[in-house]
């Protein structure tokens, strides 16, 4: 599936380039190349297979190529938006080690009078931030009933999806499985996660 992606497309997570720094930079230059490894917050990881220019309501966009999942969603970003779509280079161990980090401070408790649908959205905006260390706040917070077989069908979805989405990346940096990423983020987890099937 090839798409050309604009702003309007895509969630607006606080987009960061996430090298070594631990600071996301909103509006960085986009100066990927081909090969580069990035992470898109709702498509994990991928890579730059290209760039052209294409003509779109006679406006001239120099467009930047994106490949997720081993080639089977391929996106077309204008270089000027790439950002705002939240694509960025991947973490860099630094900011790895602070999102594993998070994981093993006090979670944040449901809040009285806060209904489970805010709550679910405000963990969703975390998980679309494309910040490692949202996510693991995420995984955190939901960590304390992650095995409760009464958890609701949401909660186990946002759940899932912050492991997947922070163990690619773990995986990807320290050139690893991702069942050995799942493996380390359970290590700092007061309860451990179970075995989450790989992402079709």
């Amino acid at each position: 599936m090839v798409m050309l992606m604009e702003p309007a497309d895509m969630p607006k997570p606080d987009a960061s380039r996430a090298a070594t720094p631990a600071t996301p930079a909103a509006a960085e230059p986009t100066t990927f190349v081909e090969g580069d490894a990035v992470m898109h917050p709702a498509h994990g990881v991928g890579r730059v297979t290209g760039e052209s220019v294409a003509t779109v309501g006679g406006e001239t966009l120099e467009l930047v190529h994106f490949a997720f999942g081993e080639g089977r969603l391929l996106l077309r970003v204008p270089r000027a938006k790439v950002a705002a779509n939240g694509i960025r280079r991947l973490a860099g161990g630094e900011l790895i080690a602070e999102a594993l980090a998070v994981l093993t401070t006090a979670p944040r408790g449901a809040v009285r009078g806060i209904t489970w649908a805010r709550r679910a959205a405000e963990l969703q905006a975390k998980l679309n931030s494309g910040d490692p260390r949202k996510v693991a706040e995420v995984l955190r917070d939901l960590g304390r009933n992650v095995n409760n077989p009464e958890r609701s069908f949401s909660e186990r979805q946002i759940f899932e999806a912050a492991l997947e989405r922070l163990a690619v990346e773990i995986a990807a940096v320290e050139n690893i499985t991702r069942e050995q990423a799942v493996a380390k983020i359970a290590e700092r987890m007061p309860v451990a996660p179970s075995p989450v099937p790989a992402a079709a």
